[in-house]
């Protein structure tokens, strides 16, 4: 982010100097000539030359010098530069303009943990916890459509003062508050005047037929209880700077930090949507179908989904994932790219596809020089694939003529399928306006509310320490199969009310992956709790052979290793500067035997870190193949229970690691580590040598 600091007085040039340090892509602007900064003539004159051309302003300086620089060049929220006013001591960083859109509100959290400021946010959103809806979209990569039609004016009246003042949360309405210090630049004192006189007349006299006579039997009927509340329309800061729909997004946002209560509908599932429910405020209520809701209880509809909604009895946003896949065939005399467009957007019949949905448009190779393709690429990502790759996939409509000409069943379908990952396929081919062309749409796997499986890392044992998104998952699971043997079981009683904990101590592959099916065709949110990392002796790859087998959802939540809790309870780092810069995760030939080209003795040639998983019951062995390479006064640590409770963790040497191990009964859940970075405090990095330069410090 290109962002302009700007220093009044020389003061407080060390803040603007920590500033620059911390910020990249900034520069320090100042009144006075100092080393490493730009000097400018006039405060005023900058900011008039270059106002639209920095993402972000940040004044070192009084609130009323800035507030006076930027005014004559304020427009709209939507286009205005972030800004941010610190004062000349550094003991408050101030959200000025642009607070969601611009980012200043972030910017200011950043500015103020940097210089260890207060930071000062007036917008009711943040400091209520509530979602920033105008911002919402920017945080998942949503495309954000706005719904009002004549619910615009249907859902205008806000709560009066003693209504607002028994809201869920307790709090005190205060008008003056809400228009005057949460949205500052938007509900202006100076604009007061003009919505009571210039605006006064375009609502009350323009405006009275139409919604007063036309619409009463509609709007006077259902609003009859709240007939003489305040219009948000009188409230807000109109003016020539915010044209209809920003009015109308303003009206929605103002709906929803009222708290009236609101409907959300969530058709598919992503990151952006496990955060909506995670954080879901007490007057939101959350449907997965459109067929669930009673729209007749709210006043705000909020959607996340790649599909249109048409109702303009309420007022809605919709959030628009990129999640769509469109399969691509083309005859040997193409369409012209307009009719290609249209039926691209609005051509799979019946679907109502958002065209900002889709994410990839894929189809075959030998159509990658045919002119339409190449005015499509300008738009959107195409892929191409062979027509070997597009005769591996099954699909619903294969065609004989298809396969006579390209030497594969299925052109769009196919591509479709392979380009969404093996996704549903949603619309099957469709021909386009002129039969020159062939459609097929799916969505990309993982997204659809359907089974899904969740992977994840347990961490080494205490409950404190799987990840804050294990922990998530766990929370919102229907089936947790949790590894027994290996998982404290105390990391399962974050589970829900309702949820399914089941041990797969006792089960075999077959037993796992049946109980996982049956949740997983249920539509249910599966976990697979593993111990530390599952990636590391997880003994996952077979049940993603399974899942991948199957067409199944899932995903990986890492975990930390024992050997990284080892290195920590051990308080060793574990690679030395000039001793050892290498750690090597192994274990001894058991049960399971071990490549030739990785037998211990061979690895052990390096004396690198060695940390031996599962190998306590071998401990001879082991003790016997890595005294071959290493010196038997080589430091060794047996770790056993690592984080839990009951951890023991015995310090000795190499020659006597069998005899550590057989005296205190060590077996399973033990980790031994082998290597000089046990202990060693000598070595010094060059990363903080003040000779040594960087990035970072030139």
């Amino acid at each position: 982010m290109k962002t302009a600091i700007l220093l009044v007085t020389g003061n407080s040039l060390s803040l603007a100097e920590t500033l620059h340090q911390e910020m990249n892509d900034s520069e320090i602007f100042t009144l006075e000539h100092f080393p490493g900064c730009t000097y400018i003539s006039s405060l005023s004159d900058f900011i008039e030359e270059n106002f639209d051309e920095y993402d972000a302003f940040i004044f070192i300086c009084a609130m009323g010098i800035c507030v006076r620089t930027i005014a004559p060049h304020v427009k709209d929220k939507h286009t205005d530069p972030a800004v941010i006013c610190v004062d000349s001591m550094g003991r408050n960083a101030i959200s000025v303009l642009s607070g969601h859109i611009g980012q200043a509100n972030k910017i200011t959290q950043d500015v103020a943990h940097i210089l260890g400021a207060n930071p000062v946010i007036s917008t009711l959103s943040d400091n209520s916890g509530l979602w920033a809806l105008d911002t919402l979209g920017q945080e998942f990569g949503w495309e954000v459509l706005v719904g009002m039609s004549h619910a615009y004016y249907k859902n205008i009246e806000l709560l009066d003062d003693d209504e607002e003042e028994e809201s869920d949360e307790g709090e005190d309405y205060n008008e003056e508050e809400e228009y005057g210090e949460d949205e500052d630049e938007e509900y202006d004192e100076d604009e007061e005047e003009e919505y009571d006189e210039d605006e006064e007349e375009e609502y009350d006299e323009d405006e009275e037929e139409e919604y007063d006579e036309d619409e009463e039997e509609e709007y006077d009927e259902d609003e009859e209880e709240i007939e003489d509340d305040n219009s948000i329309i009188l409230q807000m800061r109109d003016g020539t700077n915010y044209n209809e729909k920003t009015k109308e997004f303003n009206v929605i946002i103002n709906l929803f930090v009222n708290k009236y209560r609101t409907a959300l509908l969530l058709e598919i599932r992503d990151e952006g949507t496990d955060y909506l429910e995670r954080t879901r405020p007490q007057h939101v209520d959350v449907y997965y179908h459109r067929s669930d809701m009673d729209l007749s209880q709210y006043k705000l509809l909020i959607i996340v989904s790649p599909f249109m909604f048409f109702d303009p009895a309420i007022a809605n946003i919709q959030y628009i994932p990129r999640i769509l896949h469109v399969g691509l065939g083309l005859a040997l005399d193409p369409p012209e790219f307009e009719e290609l467009f249209v039926n691209l957007v609005v051509g799979a019949p019946g679907k109502n596809i958002c065209g900002q949905a889709i994410k990839e448009v894929a189809t075959i190779d030998v159509k990658r020089n045919v002119e339409v393709i190449k005015i499509l690429q300008k738009l959107v990502d195409v892929r191409f694939y062979t027509a070997e790759e597009l005769s591996q996939v099954e699909v619903p409509n294969p065609s004989t003529t298809v396969q006579k000409y390209m030497g594969t069943p299925s052109v769009c379908e196919a591509a479709a399928i392979l380009s969404s990952h093996h996704g549903v396929l949603y619309a099957e081919k469709f021909k386009g306006l002129s039969n020159k062309s062939t459609f097929a749409i799916a969505i990309e796997n993982g997204y659809l509310r359907q089974g899904h499986i969740e992977i994840v890392g347990a961490g080494p044992g205490n409950p404190d320490l799987i990840s804050v998104r294990g922990r998530q998952m766990l929370e919102k699971a229907d089936l947790i199969l949790y590894a027994g043997s290996l998982v404290p079981r105390e990391l399962t009683f974050c589970a829900k009310p309702g949820a399914t904990v089941r041990n797969s101590a006792s089960m075999d592959l077959e037993e796992q992956f049946a109980l996982m099916k049956k949740f997983y065709d249920e539509g249910k949110f599966i976990v697979r709790l593993h111990t530390g990392d599952p990636c590391i002796y997880g003994a996952i790859q077979e049940q993603m052979n399974y899942f991948d087998q199957h067409h199944m959802s899932y995903h990986i939540t890492p975990g930390i290793s024992s050997f990284q809790a080892a290195a920590a309870a051990l308080k060793s780092q574990f690679t030395i500067p000039e001793k050892v810069q290498s750690i090597i995760l192994t274990r001894g030939e058991g049960r399971t035997p071990m490549p030739e080209r990785e037998q211990l003795h061979l690895l052990a040639r390096s004396q690198s870190t060695m940390c031996i998983f599962l190998s306590a019951g071998i401990a001879e062995q082991v003790q016997e193949e890595l005294l071959q390479e290493y010196p038997e006064t080589t430091p060794v640590a047996v770790c056993y229970h690592l984080t839990w409770k009951d951890e023991r963790i015995y310090r000795g040497e190499l020659k006597d690691l069998a005899k550590i191990v057989k005296e205190n009964n060590l077996t399973l859940t033990t980790m031994i580590v082998v290597g000089e970075a046990i202990d060693n405090r000598e070595g010094l990095s060059r990363l903080y040598a003040h000779e040594f330069k960087h990035l970072f410090r030139k």
